[in-house]
């Protein structure tokens, strides 16, 4: 079910329900990158040095999360590679993924609570941490500071 025919019944108590498909995965994609394509500090690095088309990106990125919060297959591009390139004509550093990961932790817990908001906001931790950790020439085993920290 969508998130915007849940009805106030069906929300548990503190009114916001759980991901639980792709029109969920949508809302919070669609909210997280129109939050990010805003912002000062990531924002240039979408619309000026990768020039991402929204409309476009979309539909991959929402395979991308239905596949890794639902296992549904549906994601065949390799990431890494696309960040590689980007890291190459605008480095990606720590303030960069911290401001992503806190921005996406903000989205999710802004439209959904759950078990599958929290393997979300899991999920994305492990993923800034494995990026940078890749485009700044650690080893992908390595320790690298990426935290939770709020957008504000």
């Amino acid at each position: 079910m969508p998130l915007h025919e849940y009805r106030l019944q069906d929300l548990p108590a503190n009114g916001k329900a759980d991901l639980a498909g792709r029109e969920d995965v949508l809302a919070l994609v669609e909210a997280f990158y129109t939050r990010a394509f805003a912002d000062p500090l990531i924002g240039p690095v979408f619309t000026e040095v990768a020039h991402m088309d929204l409309a476009e990106h979309l539909p991959i990125m929402v395979d991308f999360w239905q596949t890794v919060l639902f296992k549904a297959g549906l994601y065949k591009r390799n990431a890494l590679n696309v960040h590689f390139a980007i890291h190459q004509q605008a480095p990606l550093d720590a303030d960069r993924f911290n401001r992503w990961l806190a921005l996406w932790t903000e989205t999710v817990d802004g439209l959904f609570a759950g078990a599958t908001a929290e393997l979300a906001k899991k999920q994305a931790h492990v993923i800034a941490g494995s990026m940078y950790r890749r485009v700044s020439g650690q080893r992908p085993g390595s320790f690298a500071t990426i935290t939770a920290r709020r957008a504000d």
